[in-house]
């Protein structure tokens, strides 16, 4: 397991239309979860997730494709700044 100083996964999460408000209502309720786009006539939403660890941000997407009203959920991205005392160096001076 790697602890990083901050890391975010960006999620593209398709909805029923009907389920959105509460969707997002409850997305936002979330710990480090974020919604920063909606569409509501495609049921589209655009979702930002902040972890400490890849596994932490694993059991979140899991979590959220199992909410009510999702019809899937995707991780798009994933940043992770690296705690530098983690960090190797190879030959060369490369990281």
């Amino acid at each position: 397991m790697t602890t990083t100083d901050w890391s975010v996964s960006g999620l593209c999460i398709v909805a029923r239309p009907e389920d959105l408000t509460g969707l997002e209502s409850s997305l936002n309720q979330r710990p480090g979860v974020e919604v920063h786009a909606c569409d509501p006539s495609s049921g589209k939403l655009v979702v930002v997730q902040e972890c400490t660890t890849v596994e932490e941000h694993r059991d979140g997407l899991r979590e959220i494709q199992a909410l009510p009203g999702v019809i899937c959920a995707d991780l798009v991205m994933l940043y992770q700044d690296i705690d530098e005392t983690q960090r190797t160096t190879t030959p060369g001076g490369a990281s």
